[in-house]
Order: structure tokens, then sequence, then C-alpha cells
């Protein structure tokens, strides 16, 4: 799968968003070698943005890495077989079990087909992914960015890219959900990038 996030796309989203917005310009010349936000494409990359739900970035990826190195290769069909004390052990809630086991059932039913992404908009894929219990906005929205390399993506309900936000537009309270998608509308078809400058500065 071809991602449309990359150094090139890269270059020419902060070239982009220098020019309409002086707070990331500022930001941009701080932080010149941004590192691209990537994540495993397919069922291993939605149960990875799972586990990163409500995590710090090191807590979720230590879990992960002992989920993988629990379920080798991670598919579905041998994370169904995987006993629940394993996962436990690995660090995943029940809840998250519950949620990876269910997005594994809708994979092997081909209920989820993520191949099919590939032609599609992100509002579809974010459509598609949301019908499943455990995905949110923001998960479909990262996995857009992460997974699929998408250039104009945004989580905008991150409490991260909210919180970076603030600081950088001098507000006095959290930027809420649609406070964010608002302030985010002038960084079209760059969204991607913006979101890896915040977090950048939040980091």
């Amino acid at each position: 799968m071809k991602r449309e996030l990359n150094p090139k796309t890269l270059t020419k989203g902060l070239i982009h968003l220098a020019k309409v917005d002086k707070e990331l310009h500022c930001l941009i010349k701080l932080n010149k070698d941004l590192t691209l936000y990537e994540r495993p494409s397919g069922f291993e990359g939605l149960v990875n943005l799972i586990v990163e739900q409500q995590l710090s970035i090191a807590s979720a990826k230590a879990i992960f890495n002992r989920v993988k190195s629990n379920i080798s290769p991670l598919t579905a069909e041998k994370l169904l077989k995987t006993n629940t004390v394993k996962l436990k052990e690995a660090g995943l809630s029940k809840q998250k079990i519950n949620y990876c086991r269910g997005i594994a059932k809708a994979v092997i039913s081909r209920e989820l087909i993520f191949e099919d992404f590939v032609n599609k908009t992100n509002e579809e894929i974010i459509k598609d992914l949301t019908r499943f219990k455990g995905i949110g906005e923001w998960t479909a929205e990262c996995y857009l960015l992460g997974c699929m390399g998408r250039v104009d993506a945004w989580p905008a309900s991150d409490l991260g890219l909210q919180v970076a936000i603030k600081n950088i537009k001098g507000l006095k309270s959290r930027p809420n959900k649609l406070t964010t998608v608002k302030i985010a509308e002038t960084w079209r078809p760059f969204r991607s990038v913006a979101a890896l400058i915040l977090w950048s500065s939040y980091d």
C-alpha cells in the first residue's frame, strides 16, 4: 500500500503550514526533524491503536510488544486462539481484549476488509471502522494517519493535540473537539503534518 505521507509530502506540508499559520511557522523552525507517525497496517495496526487508547506512549509500546511476542505473527486467527490469561498478563485490560477479539472476528468473517480501504475516502474508512465496538473517531483517524499514511487525517479529540493548540494559540483553556476541528480547517490538506508538528511540541 502506497503511503501518501512520506518525506516529499511532509516537506510540502511544512511549506504550506508555515504560510497559512504563523504559530505553526514558529514551531516548524524549532522542530526541523519531525518523525513520521507510523504504525503497522491492517489488523496488527488496529490492535496497536486499541492498545494505545488512554495510555502513555511508553506504556502502550511495552504492552503491545508483549502482545506481539506472545502472538507471532499477530493475526486475527492467532489472537482468537490466545488464552485470556495470557493476554491479561501482557497488560491488556478485559475491555481491550474484548475489543481486539471483536475486530478479529470481523476480519475472519470478512465484515472488515482492510484491503478495501485503499480506494476509499477518509470519511468512508472512518465510517467503516467506527461500526465496531472499541473503535471511536480518534482510533479511526489515527489508523488513517499512522497505518495508512493519509496526509490529511485529523484526530481532533486527541488530548496532546488539544493541549499543544492551547499552548501555541495562547488560549485560556484546552479547546474541545469542535473548536479543534475549526482551528485546523486552514491546515487542510496537510492536517496530518500539523498533527506531527503539534505532537512534537507537546512531547
